[in-house]
């Protein structure tokens, strides 16, 4: 896959495990060296930015003509060299965009009967509104004829025409408020510039690690700033597909001929690749997807993942946070759970461990504690991961399961849940807390997966 020619479109399809970063980096730099036929500048991008600070951690002098960034940085490094980009305050994001997208809600309400309908979750207000955004749909005709990938539940025509209203309402709210994109519309702004932008291209190649996470848009203008005459490179694993959920690279005015696919394991041992495999097989997992790949399972055995079944959270807590600090002596320990406010609640009077933040700017490789969101942790590996709250009355999320249903919720929690255990490379420990919850419908059941204990 390095060597793949240095001209046109490429694919590259694998399961965890398999490589795939490694080989983004490698292709990258193939592609920079001098000594490579057609080799100019290189932007290799990702969705996440610890994943960038490990990348760049990985790189050396050898990777000179070699850049990384997330997606989000180059759009608005891009616009910023176009003079659309102030300094801060021009996305939409967070609780002031939540805050727009419900008076746009309530506003095109009211212009209807009662209905169930309004009275869904914003988050699936909001939900729909990206996916619209990170396909580029420019107006209510194509939008009604578009297949809804993604969604278990499609929406009636009428129901997408109150969509429609509720995303214009939305804009006009937005603008008024100062705020000129969100993050799923600043592609379109950025292939919009594009159009009319004589400068010389930017980047002879580009290399796209974790694709599957980016939206169709934001791959399309990729593929339209590299050079006609250079490369776009595109590697993914849709089963570890968090963010665009359900679609593919098919959509995103990719030209290939041929796709390449690894299956073989690399990272896991065998006896966490069997509780992955077990789990991508489940039915609400979205098996029928194309682009999945079979993963195929490693041949070190390993001790099986264990399931800890603590007597109350208190004691949950004290066993995840033993287990860290023990472990952590000699080993790159990750404590992940669903959210943020989980994670840090796990890790919380543990010396010196490191937050896979957004804003992580240095990686460091020596052993001892990491934590974050299972989605924080895309792309890196560690020698041990443990999964802390892992019943079923908080994975699934509650709060999805009012916005999406919950066969919705159930596909998109479980391959977050499968991030999560895919990380691991040899240690795998997952816990809740059974006074009150059982374990998550999103394990299978099957007997020898994992083995249960309590403390």
């Amino acid at each position: 896959m390095i060597y793949l020619p240095p001209t046109g479109h490429s694919v590259v399809l694998g399961t965890a495990g398999t490589g795939k970063t490694v080989m983004a980096m490698l292709r990258a730099r193939y592609l920079a060296d001098p000594s490579t036929r057609g080799h100019g500048p290189v932007l290799l991008v990702t969705y996440n930015n610890a994943l960038v600070a490990y990348i760049k951690h990985q790189q050396g002098k050898a990777f000179a003509g070699v850049r990384v960034e997330t997606y989000s940085r180059f759009a608005r490094g891009y616009l910023k060299s176009r003079g659309l980009m102030p300094h801060w305050g021009a996305i939409a994001e967070g609780t002031p965009q939540r805050s727009i997208i419900e008076e746009s809600l309530r506003t095109v309400a009211a212009q209807y009967r009662p209905s169930s309908f309004f009275g869904r979750d914003v988050d699936f207000f909001k939900d729909e509104l990206d996916w619209i955004g990170g396909m580029g749909i420019a107006d209510l005709d194509s939008y009604l004829k578009v297949d809804r990938i993604g969604r278990g539940t499609g929406l009636t025509s009428s129901s997408r025409t109150a969509v429609w209203r509720i995303r214009e309402d939305y804009l006009q709210r937005r603008n008024k408020a100062g705020y000129l994109y969100d993050w799923h519309d600043i592609a379109t702004a950025v292939r919009q510039q594009l159009v009319s932008d004589e400068r010389s291209y930017m980047y002879k190649h580009i290399v796209i690690d974790e694709g599957q996470d980016l939206t169709p848009e934001m791959i399309r203008s990729l593929v339209e700033v590299v050079d006609p005459s250079g490369s776009v490179t595109f590697f993914g694993d849709y089963a570890q597909q968090i963010y665009g959920q359900g679609l593919s690279w098919r959509a995103c005015n990719l030209n290939i001929s041929k796709e390449e696919r690894f299956a073989d394991n690399y990272r896991n041992t065998a006896a966490i690749a069997r509780l992955a495999i077990a789990m991508s097989k489940m039915p609400h997992f979205g098996s029928a997807y194309e682009d999945l790949v079979e993963p195929i399972a490693p041949t070190a055995e390993g001790s099986p993942p264990t399931v800890v079944k603590c007597r109350s959270v208190a004691e949950e807590l004290l066993v995840v946070r033993t287990r860290a600090a023990a472990l952590s002596q000699v080993n790159r320990v990750a404590v992940l759970a669903r959210t943020w406010s989980d994670s840090q609640r796990a890790i919380n009077g543990l010396r010196n461990a490191r937050p896979l933040t957004a804003g992580l700017n240095r990686w460091d490789d020596s052993p001892g504690i990491f934590y974050g969101p299972y989605h924080s942790a895309k792309g890196l590996e560690f020698d041990v991961v443990i999964m802390p709250f892992c019943g079923a009355k908080k994975v699934p999320l509650p709060e999805v399961v009012s916005a999406f249903g919950h066969a919705d919720a159930l596909a998109r929690e479980a391959k977050l849940l499968y991030v999560g255990i895919t990380r691991a490379r040899s240690e795998l420990i997952v816990t809740y807390s059974a006074d009150n919850d059982t374990l998550t419908p999103l394990l299978p059941v099957e007997p020898g997966l994992y083995v249960t204990v309590t403390p």
